[in-house]
């Protein structure tokens, strides 16, 4: 009999979830037991096909649960649910929840009321295989005979299979991946109107970065007659949400990462160690305070909102930044906006001479889709899920069915048929059909791929750097060009790894408090209120004294695991 978790857990656990897909970072919490306290059999009396579709002999009715999908209002009324039933024979049956979704689930999981598939869940990987080694979630390693193009992506992205298989090869739930570079890439941009004004050429080193700068603040470089309206660079607190581009900075250094805050790097030798007290880190820290001590930085970089930037954007005052989206995003405004924006990449420095530039892992940092471990449906449901990882899958997943929700149109400036979505009565949009008419958007997203997106890395620089280019694709075609340029390479960022039960407990007690003191710290360095050169000493012994050793010794086995795994 499979132990249940009581009450008191089931709460402790909502607190703990982690919901929200577009985390990313250099690790993740994942607890492992691996002990499964009963065998997952099939109790499903309905012949499941072992290639081909339909994938059951008769239509089968299984039930979901999970967060509404963002413009959802009734999930029954989506197209997709109907094509599956008849394409796949597979018909869901939904309970979907607008609000309080982490808290949803931990009562499911405490009442042992799982129902057959988790969709779009957004779960922390140690809760799920905390889960999965105690009974509740299907072990989907017992099935990848069946799964096919999920193994195929194993293969590709041996860091998925990492992330998400235990290390007792266990596999209870599977993340989403952004395969799509344009994804993974940072979001730097520099002002190319301010730049054409001025005469000036974009920066390849990052000396010609802090001329640029100097010559965006001296020089009226937005032309209004106010020589001293512009703000060089847009910097600010990841609470502010225009601190990409410090990853660019970190490039410059030979300092590689997705997760600013809490840098880990492994050398050639596979040593892990924390790159925010290294000597290369204490320089890149000196040239933030030279920028912001000259006042080419915003001055209110730890206190700025995101509402704020908005509304000063509207003036055009800043001249560099680094977005998690587009330019025309943050300005409120169209996609043509972009065009006054060319990306950064690959800057270098004495210290780092290479042009590099860091790739994020493809791999999200949570749990998307999990069966339970007591489905009459097993096979089938692993089949379905391999579903998603076919060509047709993915574009279902986000668009629908060619004919039923969209068309396929040729993209004259890419060469490549792209999904257009149809505008049925009741609907403004396609979009708005899209996500209220047509798809359970993001659920059963598992991989995202776009063909346009794909086709653009095999779209030439000049191609990519043309006007109507940039007018057309905005921010992703700006970042693939800069990405393209001659002599710059990409480096893949630290991976997600996952920790053991007994590591996970040790690590949340050290890893918090240091990452508190890291951001504090560095905005301190960077304002000047402690001075990187006195204090560097004094800084480094602190975060050794918060037990730092020990958190390496975790970092690193995690790590070692990952290695381990992924080969």
């Amino acid at each position: 009999m499979r132990k249940k978790i009581q009450k008191a857990t089931a709460v402790a656990l909502a607190a703990t979830m982690t919901v929200g897909l577009a985390a990313c970072g250099g690790g993740s919490e994942t607890k492992e037991t691996g002990k499964t306290e009963k065998e997952e059999k099939s109790t499903s009396t309905v012949e499941v096909n072992g290639t081909g579709y339909p994938i059951t002999s008769e239509e089968i009715t299984v039930t979901a649960a999970g967060p509404m999908p963002s413009g959802c209002e009734d999930w029954t009324q989506l197209a997709v649910i109907e094509e599956y039933a008849k394409r796949l024979g597979i018909r869901l049956d939904c309970e979907l929840f607008q609000t309080d979704w982490e808290t949803q689930l931990t009562l499911k999981v405490a009442g042992d009321e799982l129902p057959d598939l988790l969709m779009g869940a957004g779960m922390n990987v140690s809760d799920v295989n905390e889960w999965g080694g105690e009974g509740y979630f299907l072990d989907l390693s017992k099935y990848l005979d069946l799964m096919p193009n999920l193994s195929a992506y194993f293969e590709e992205y041996p860091e998925m299979k990492a992330y998400c298989t235990t290390s007792e090869g266990n596999i209870y739930g599977l993340p989403r991946m952004k395969v799509d570079m344009t994804d993974r890439l940072t979001r730097s941009f520099i002002n190319r109107q301010w730049l054409e004004n001025l005469n000036l050429e974009v920066p390849t080193t990052l000396d010609e970065y802090y001329d640029v700068l100097v010559a965006f603040k001296e020089q009226d470089a937005n032309g209004n007659g106010d020589p001293n309206d512009e703000v060089p660079l847009l910097f600010t607190s990841p609470t502010g949400g225009y601190d990409a581009i410090e990853k660019t900075f970190l490039d410059a250094f030979g300092i590689f990462t997705s997760d600013p805050k809490y840098i880990l790097q492994a050398d050639e030798n596979n040593k892990v160690e924390l790159a925010n007290i290294s000597d290369t880190y204490k320089e890149y820290l000196k040239f933030m305070n030279k920028l912001y001590e000259e006042g080419l930085m915003e001055q209110e970089a730890f206190t700025i909102t995101g509402e704020e930037i908005t509304t000063r954007q509207q003036d055009d005052i800043y001249g560099s930044m680094g977005c998690g989206s587009a330019p025309f995003v943050m300005a409120n405004k169209d996609i043509s906006y972009d065009a006054n924006w060319v990306a950064l990449s690959g800057l270098t420095t004495d210290i780092h001479p290479e042009r590099e530039t860091s790739i994020a892992s493809p791999v999200q940092n949570s749990i998307l889709v999990a069966v339970n471990a007591n489905t009459q449906y097993p096979e089938a449901m692993a089949r379905f899920l391999d579903y998603f990882y076919t060509d047709e899958g993915i574009v279902s997943a986000v668009r629908g069915y060619e004919g039923v929700t969209f068309d396929w149109v040729e993209d004259e400036m890419l060469g490549v048929k792209v999904p257009e979505m149809k505008v049925p009565d009741g609907y403004s949009s396609g979009e708005e059909f899209r996500y209220k008419g047509a798809v359970l958007n993001e659920s059963l997203n598992l991989v995202e791929k776009n063909a346009d997106r794909q086709a653009m890395f095999d779209a030439t620089k000049e191609v990519l750097d043309d006007p109507a280019f940039v007018e057309k694709y905005g921010w992703a075609s700006l970042v693939i060009s800069a990405f393209k340029t001659e002599g710059i390479t990409g480096v893949d960022a630290y991976p997600v790894v996952s920790y053991t039960s007994e590591e996970i407990e040790q690590r949340n007690a050290v890893h918090k408090d240091i990452t508190t003191y890291l951001e504090q710290a560095k905005a301190q360095f960077i304002t000047g209120e402690l001075d990187v050169e006195k204090d560097w000493d004094t800084y480094v012994s602190t975060v050794e004294q918060m037990n730092l050793e020990r958190l390496m010794e975790i970092e690193q086995a995690a790590y070692d695991r990952y290695i381990s795994t992924k080969a």
